[in-house]
C-alpha cells in the first residue's frame, strides 16, 4: 500500500492563510458590484416613470459589465482560456495599441504583431494603467527580436526585489504601492500574462535599474513580406 504523506503543520497553516486571504479579497471585490446591482434593481422597481428609470438602467448596465469583467479576470488568472478574447489573428500596430491602452506619452520604436487585436488591448491595458498610477517617470519602448515583438513599459519608483517583481505576475499578489493607493484583486498582470501566452507570447516583470519596474510584453511578430489580412 503506498505511503500517504501529509503537509507539515507550518506548510498547512500557510496554505490555509493564503486560501482565506484569497477568499476574503475576492469576496470583497465581488460584493461591491453585486450589492450595487441589487440596490439599482430595487430602485428600478420603485421608479415612478421612464425619466427616472433611464439613469438607473444605464448604471445597472455599467455595474453588470464591471461584474462580468471581474469574473472574466478571475477565470483568466486561473488559466481558463474560455474568457480570453476571441477572433482571428491580424496585424496589430503596437504603437497604436499602446495609445489605445491609455498611454499619451512618447513611444520609442515601432513593430507589428500578429495576434487577436482585442487580446493585445487586453494585455496592454493593465500594464499601462499600473505604470501610470504607480510609476514616475514612465517610458515605453517597442522593438522586434527575431520572430517576436517586444513592448517594454518601464516605470520609476522604489527599489523592488527580483523575487517580488516576478510575483507581480502571479494572481492576487499586489505590490506595496498598489495596496496603499487603490483596491483591487491583484489580477492585472496575471491576466495580461495569461492572455499573452494564449497568443503565443508572454509577460515578464523585473526590477528597473535605480528603482521601479520594467514589464515586458512578448508577442508573435508579423512575418516579413506577409500579405495576410
Amino acid at each position: 500500500m503506498p505511503e500517504v504523506t501529509f503537509p507539515a503543520a507550518a506548510e498547512s497553516e500557510e496554505l490555509d492563510l493564503l486560501r482565506r486571504r484569497v477568499v476574503n479579497v475576492v469576496g470583497h471585490e465581488l460584493r461591491t458590484p453585486v450589492t450595487t446591482l441589487r440596490g439599482l434593481a430595487e430602485q428600478l422597481v420603485q421608479a415612478p416613470d421612464e425619466e427616472s428609470r433611464r439613469p438607473l438602467l444605464d448604471a445597472l448596465v455599467r455595474s453588470a459589465v464591471r461584474l462580468e469583467q471581474l469574473v472574466d479576470d478571475l477565470l483568466l488568472a486561473s488559466g481558463i482560456f474560455t474568457a480570453s478574447p476571441a477572433g482571428d489573428p491580424a496585424d496589430v500596430d503596437l504603437a497604436a495599441a499602446v495609445r489605445r491602452a491609455g498611454w499619451d506619452g512618447p513611444v520609442q520604436g515601432e513593430a507589428v504583431a500578429r495576434a487577436i487585436p482585442e487580446a493585445v488591448d487586453r494585455v496592454l491595458a493593465p500594464i499601462v494603467d499600473n505604470a501610470r498610477r504607480h510609476g514616475d517617470p514612465v517610458e515605453v519602448r517597442i522593438e522586434a527580436h527575431g520572430d517576436q515583438v517586444v513592448v517594454d513599459v518601464e516605470s520609476g519608483g522604489p527599489v523592488i526585489e527580483a523575487g517580488d517583481a516576478a510575483l507581480l505576475c502571479e494572481p492576487f499578489f499586489r505590490g506595496e504601492a498598489a495596496v496603499m493607493t487603490a483596491p483591487g484583486l491583484g489580477l492585472g498582470l496575471a491576466v495580461a500574462r495569461t492572455v499573452a501566452r494564449y497568443q503565443g507570447g508572454d509577460v515578464h516583470a523585473h526590477p528597473r535599474a535605480g528603482g521601479g519596474l520594467v514589464v515586458r510584453v512578448e508577442l508573435p511578430r508579423r512575418e516579413a513580406g506577409s500579405d495576410r489580412q
